[in-house]
């Protein structure tokens, strides 16, 4: 309301609007929100953005403010209400949408390059979380019972009110007082969880690591975080790539740097060398007459970017020539090498 064109004639007030509208033309469309949660608005314009592989910094998850956790409906329930006089039904129904989330557990893994680009790895967690409650199976209800619908609210979690203004009356929607939102209302609580629905315990858990992945790389594994409360949805876990020192390459960007030298003769004679690689050893050829320092690239070698399947960084590759000391040789390469010099100045 506050942003509305009808009701705020300020100039801004209407981009402000178009904002809101996005934003609500993403998170009311299932597949548009799954790649903002992954990839934030870069994934808004790809097609090459999939699955729950990759992702980033960029995540966000708007739940909790789009759930009304916050002691009222959902943002865009309110707005629609109170413009409209009825309920949106965004997010499902109402009692679903009033729980209360679970809360997401993050934490940091560190891979080799060759794991995180080619081969994946397997990882077993030690992880400290809550879970259903095995006694009440979630519903935070003692055994043998089960809770009730709410009486002021019939379920819904939400109660309808009218709010008088001097732009006339509007219906608002706000978080039933009975039941907080839950639409349930729970007589006889489980002794074991204390009508939470959930409990605390230490469980080992196998994450399989797919490839194609680079350094701070964000994994979601949907539904594996705390449970909710109450059987609400679990939370997601998520797991941030971080990547080994590696004793060949050096990382910018997504390309590698391999640094590698070869003797005076080669570089004036020129030479082949094979190199390490991610993927596998490389072959190059070094050209008659290279310079120290030389950059010579093996495109499509490098890391891979995570939203984009088939693309790979690139191997750059710097010879350096070695040029030993008069004192490292013995007399006879002296000689050789003083003659060489007189040649080249002749």
């Amino acid at each position: 309301m506050q942003y509305h064109p009808d009701v705020n004639k300020d100039a801004s007030a209407t981009k402000k609007m178009a904002e809101i509208n996005e934003a609500y033309n993403v998170l009311s469309d299932p597949e548009k929100r799954k790649k903002y949660d992954q990839f934030g608005e870069a994934g808004l314009n790809s097609d090459q953005f999939t699955g729950g592989h990759s992702g980033g910094y960029q995540q966000a998850d708007f739940s909790d403010f789009f759930s009304g956790t916050q002691g009222g409906g959902s943002f865009f329930e309110d707005l629609i209400g109170n413009f409209f006089g009825q309920q949106s039904s965004y997010g499902g129904s109402n009692e679903a949408s009033s729980q209360k989330k679970g809360s997401d557990i993050f934490f940091e893994t560190a891979l080799t390059y060759e794991e995180a680009a080619v081969t994946g790895k397997k990882i077993q967690v030690q992880l400290d979380r809550m879970e259903s409650c095995e006694k009440c199976k979630g519903t935070g209800a003692k055994e043998g019972t089960q809770p009730k619908t709410c009486s002021q609210c019939q379920g819904s979690g939400k109660v309808m009110g009218v709010q008088n203004t001097i732009l006339g009356s509007f219906r608002s929607v706000t978080t039933c007082p009975k039941c907080q939102g839950k639409g349930k209302v729970i007589e006889n609580p489980c002794p074991s969880c204390n009508g939470t629905g959930r409990n605390k315990k230490s469980k080992r858990i196998d994450l399989e690591i797919p490839s194609g992945l680079t350094e701070g790389v964000r994994i979601r594994y949907r539904g594996m975080g705390n449970a909710g409360y109450q059987g609400a949805e679990n939370g997601d876990l998520y797991v941030q790539i971080r990547l080994k020192v590696h004793e060949h390459f050096q990382r910018k960007g997504n390309d590698l740097i391999y640094q590698t030298r070869i003797t005076f003769p080669e570089a004036v004679m020129g030479t082949n060398l094979t190199i390490p690689g991610l993927y596998g050893t490389e072959k190059i050829k070094i050209p008659p007459g290279t310079e120290s320092g030389a950059i010579f690239t093996i495109k499509n070698k490098g890391m891979p970017y995570p939203t984009q399947s088939k693309r790979k960084g690139n191997l750059v590759i710097i010879v350096k020539t070695i040029i030993p000391s008069i004192n490292q040789l013995d007399k006879e390469s002296q000689n050789l090498v003083k003659e060489l010099s007189k040649k080249l100045k002749s």
